[in-house]
């Protein structure tokens, strides 16, 4: 049988950087990288990345606020939404990247999964999570590190009160076939600041709060199966229960409540009960893993469970998104560029055409 799985949080940006397009890792091959050396670039002050275009492409949407974003492979940037313009906050040194990147809820801080360069004449490719003022004042420092090279901490996202921060903790199995080829996804949170690291949920990953803090969205992940599936569950990670029964999509990823809590938008591969397989891929038995590195679409579905309902045809590739702060719109970054809809999907507007990866954050 052969698996489509995800071998590694980075893998679409390699992929990004190295066949400039998307690609999918059958192989399941790892490097092992040597001891980490962090190194940093002086920070420099925050300065303008490029000319807003006159007149805007958003401009009839009028929305407000800022959106910070991650350009492919190495930039930060925070586009002002009035004006056009946008400000570079972070760039990472040579042989480093960012691949995600999240804003407090009360705007002053970032948290990112960031891999410094482990070796100047290699690229680095495993993250431990930081934090950086919001303002790009200065540079990123270290919030939780590895324990053995061959992890990765990514996907951070804060608490709705900023007391903690979730994340996806991917764990080689050095007892499984093929040496650290083998990979376990554990949801974890740790107290900001200062505090240490706490297992929630085996098996699982992308963890989202809910705005209000009273439930967290997550991923569940079946090795044996190569299966996920979407639930909800307490804050602290008890009371987990589907939002839909199991199976109901090839793959699904990026969970996101809607302001009042009622609904959650996901991304997702195929529809409901549907094959999104070629006939040769089903015949020749393949499996989809994770939806963020294979073509997808954006699904909503009650948090009560109901059926879901399909916001776009776009077929995009590593996207995720986040709520206006008033509710009103919703921003998504994909391989293809930055966008905007309504939260029903309708008025999709693309407001970057430059490869984005990872994430989005949209403040006031």
């Amino acid at each position: 049988m052969v698996v489509i799985k995800r071998t590694s949080p980075i893998l679409l940006i390699v992929s990004v950087m190295l066949l400039a397009g998307c690609s999918i890792d059958l192989s399941g091959a790892t490097h092992k990288p040597a001891e980490p050396v962090y190194i940093f670039d002086t920070p420099a002050a925050p300065n303008p990345a490029a000319s807003p275009a006159t007149p805007l492409p958003w401009a009839g949407a009028k929305l407000s606020g800022n959106l910070v974003y991650i350009e492919i492979p190495r930039k930060i940037i925070k586009l002002d939404l009035a004006s056009g313009q946008q400000t570079i906050l972070f760039t990472t040194p040579n042989n480093a990247f960012v691949s995600f990147a999240q804003v407090s809820p009360d705007g002053k801080w970032i948290v990112m999964a960031y891999a410094p360069p482990e070796d100047p004449s290699m690229q680095s490719i495993n993250t431990d999570l930081y934090v950086m003022p919001a303002d790009g004042a200065a540079a990123p420092q270290v919030l939780l590190k590895r324990a053995t090279p061959q992890e990765d901490f990514y996907n951070p996202v804060w608490s709705a009160d900023g007391k903690y921060v979730y994340y996806s903790h991917l764990i080689p199995d050095p007892n499984g076939s093929r040496k650290y080829s083998n990979y376990k996804y554990d949801l974890e949170r740790i107290a900001y600041p200062g505090g240490q690291p706490e297992k929630l949920i085996d098996n699982a990953f992308w963890p989202r709060p809910a705005r209000d803090g009273s439930k967290l969205a997550f991923v569940s992940f079946v090795p044996a199966t190569n299966s996920n599936d979407l639930y909800i569950a307490q804050p602290d990670g008890s009371q987990a229960k589907l939002v839909m029964p199991a199976g109901a999509f090839a793959a699904v990823d990026a969970p996101l409540f809607a302001p009042d809590g009622k609904t959650i938008t996901f991304s997702a591969v195929g529809g409901p009960q549907l094959p999104s397989l070629s006939w040769l891929d089903q015949l020749l038995g393949v499996q989809i893993a994770e939806a963020h590195n294979v073509p997808s679409d954006w699904w909503r579905v009650p948090v009560d469970g109901g059926t879901p309902a399909q916001l776009t045809h776009i077929n995009g590739t590593g996207m995720y998104a986040d709520y206006s702060p008033d509710g009103q719109h919703i921003a998504f970054a994909s391989i293809t560029g930055l966008f905007v809809m309504q939260p029903d999907g309708s008025d999709l507007i693309q407001l970057i055409n430059e490869g984005v990866a990872g994430s989005v954050s949209w403040t006031r």
